[in-house]
């Protein structure tokens, strides 16, 4: 049996516990113990088996993440009131990889992956749209950082949509264990900001408005649900 599957049956033996009569309760915990005591299993992993880890390709792979990247993971975090970390990856010569590792509450976090790479998704298209508008003589560095202000808006025009859900103390506890345990030697990285002039900044504005068309809702007391498209 998976230590996953070991944890499920401890923790609905845990709920039998707090919910059954004295008899059933006392017989609950005894197999509780045994179980613990079997696969050498502390209270701290029965603790943190509500929380999880899911890991989604991040939607830019630069080491030097662009601001607009990080914003992006920021407001999916607390859209669903979870951690974010990270990672980096060399594949070959001179190619990295990025993906994003969301860290909560196991009910919340696949949704935040899903909407994440859903939003990551929408932001490239209109990224898209927007270098077409530009004209073509402009300067590849130019376009690219009128598009990195760009998806800054957007991403600031979404954050102001969503509704932040707040962790509790006891969830926000757990996460910090689970990161403390399993990633131990975090670092911090650098975010590297959109090199732009003051006759670009009009680009943050057009994110701005793109991002009109996404609607982002998350629900309350931990029940959540993702509604994403043109509206």
């Amino acid at each position: 049996m998976s230590d996953k599957r070991i944890l499920a049956k401890i923790k609905k033996l845990m709920a039998m516990v707090e919910r059954g009569n004295p008899h059933e309760s006392a017989n609950a915990m005894k197999k509780v113990q045994a179980l613990m005591a079997e696969h050498q299993l502390s209270s701290e992993d029965v603790a943190l088996s509500g929380i999880d880890a899911s890991k989604v390709k991040a939607a830019n792979s630069s080491e030097r993440q662009p601001k607009w990247s990080l914003l992006l993971v920021s407001l999916v975090r607390q859209a669903f009131g979870c951690e974010a970390i990270m990672c980096h990856e060399q594949v070959g010569w001179g190619r990295n990889t990025a993906e994003v590792m969301f860290i909560g509450p196991a009910d919340r976090i696949e949704i935040a992956a899903y909407v994440y790479t859903v939003l990551a998704r929408q932001l490239k298209a209109a990224r898209g749209e927007y270098i077409s508008t530009l004209s073509k003589r402009m300067k590849t560095s130019t376009k690219t950082a009128r598009a990195d202000l760009f998806c800054e808006g957007w991403c600031n025009g979404v954050y102001h949509k969503i509704t932040a859900l707040v962790p509790t103390e006891q969830e926000s506890q757990l996460v910090a264990q689970y990161i403390e345990k399993h990633h131990p030697n975090l670092r911090s990285g650098e975010s590297r900001a959109a090199k732009a002039t003051k006759r670009d900044q009009s680009a943050s504005l057009h994110g701005w408005i793109a991002a009109k068309q996404v609607e982002l809702n998350a629900g309350v007391g931990g029940q959540e649900q993702a509604k994403l498209g043109v509206v």
